[in-house]
């Protein structure tokens, strides 16, 4: 009888204390922004040299919005101006996805809170290669004979940027602002090209896709132009889900992009990315990024 009065009272005890644990699991989702499978994406336009801030956040909210349809889960898409505020909103968890340069991802963003993600790649080919472009002329040999030469850039462009910045400190003991005679700012990458083609600029610095597309359009520009130097496996972008996302949404979300050359929105969002396919994407993909960058920061600390 005793045994069933203590059954009887603890009952009461075990339900209380059933319900309070619940509420705290409640409770604790509630608090925790990356328990809400939804996907959250944020975007550094400025990463990405041949489109505008208006073009990248039209593609990736509709690139977002396909996905969405296809899982079934609600999108968000916020473009920045500051990367840091990028990377605050993603380690406290307003956004759960972010897209950006590869060289911006490792510079940036604590390598720690990344995990997989995709990638748009044109061929696998050109895939990720990095090229210093010159002028073919008959004095020259090397990037270390165009010191004080004319440079053109795109508008923006932190990947170049940094791997022109390696070279000059390393061949100049000089960064690469203050190693070039003019330094001009062009919004397209098919125009870095034919400025060199045109006698505009004598050196600059694109992606092998870019420089692909162009041959392909004008085969002439091949003869005119020399490959002064060049890095590969560094992504010009990515998309990486935060590590605290759960990751069997991740992975739904995954598999649907990888799907997209299927349907026929998906090839018109790979048509504006410039790409032909999607592919799955990791922190392993960032490692020839971290190196570059870390070179770069020991040339500059011997300056």
């Amino acid at each position: 009888m005793h045994t069933h009065l203590a059954v009887l009272i603890s009952l009461p005890f075990l339900v209380c204390a059933l319900a309070c644990s619940m509420l705290m699991t409640v409770a604790n989702a509630a608090d925790d922004p990356f328990a809400s499978e939804t996907l959250r994406a944020g975007f550094y336009a400025k990463s990405f040299p041949d489109f505008s801030v208006e073009d990248v956040e039209v593609s990736v909210k509709l690139l977002s919005e396909e996905i969405g349809q296809e899982v079934g889960v609600k999108t968000t898409v916020k473009a920045y101006e500051d990367i840091q505020s990028m990377r605050q909103d993603f380690e406290n968890g307003t956004i759960n996805f972010v897209v950006t340069s590869s060289i911006l991802m490792v510079s940036q963003f604590d390598k720690n809170l990344l995990s997989d993600g995709f990638r748009f790649i044109r061929s696998v080919e050109s895939l990720d290669k990095l090229l210093v472009l010159g002028q073919n002329k008959p004095n020259k040999d090397g990037f270390n004979s165009y010191r004080g030469q004319r440079l053109v850039l795109a508008q923006s462009d932190p990947t170049c940027e940094l791997y022109l910045d390696l070279l000059s400190l390393s061949d100049f003991k000089q960064s690469y602002s203050n190693s070039f005679k003019l330094i001009k700012r062009v919004k397209k990458a098919h125009q870095l090209i034919l400025m060199l083609f045109f006698n505009q600029a004598d050196v600059t610095c694109l992606y092998q896709n870019a420089y692909d597309i162009a041959i392909e359009m004008n085969p002439q520009l091949k003869q005119k132009i020399t490959v002064l130097s060049e890095i590969k496996n560094v992504p010009e972008g990515m998309g990486l889900f935060h590590i605290s996302t759960p990751a069997a949404f991740r992975e739904i979300v995954i598999a649907e992009a990888l799907k997209l050359q299927n349907r026929p929105r998906g090839r018109q969002l790979l048509e504006l990315f410039k790409g032909e396919q999607t592919i799955r994407a990791g922190v392993n993909d960032l490692s020839a990024a971290m190196e570059l960058h870390a070179a770069h920061q020991r040339l500059l600390g011997r300056q």
